[in-house]
């Protein structure tokens, strides 16, 4: 059995080989890695304008975070601290057979409940 953070007795657990990698392979795969974490962010602050976005258009006040995360929603004289928010497109078939994003449910939980907004602004 193998196990990354080790047995209880110290006999079963220890070094069992090594990993080769040349500077060459490093650097190339490293770069693959920088690559996805500058794309990750730019899908999340366009998630997060987005929903920002969305909770505008409908006069909901709301606080954001410092990487723009909609946080809390004003909403019946009171502020609900959000907890997850859940993006879920609604898709409509096209004339050629295609599926196109027409509209977007949006959920947001709070300890009180789930927020649910239905919106036909699209992602850009």
């Amino acid at each position: 059995t193998m196990n990354t953070c080790g047995f209880s007795c110290p006999w079963d657990s220890g070094q069992v080989g090594w990993i080769y990698a040349d500077k060459a392979m490093i650097e190339q795969e490293y770069g693959k890695i920088r690559a996805m974490h500058l794309r990750a962010a730019q899908v999340v602050k366009q998630k997060n304008d987005f929903v920002a976005r969305v909770l505008t258009s409908y006069d909901i006040f709301h606080e954001v975070n410092d990487q723009g995360t909609v946080i809390r929603l004003f909403m019946d004289d009171s502020w609900f601290d959000v907890s997850a928010i859940e993006i879920v497109a609604i898709l409509k078939e096209a004339d050629d057979s295609t599926r196109r994003v027409t509209a977007h449910d949006l959920y947001f939980f709070t300890a009180d409940g789930i927020l649910h907004v239905v919106t036909e602004l699209t992602v850009r």
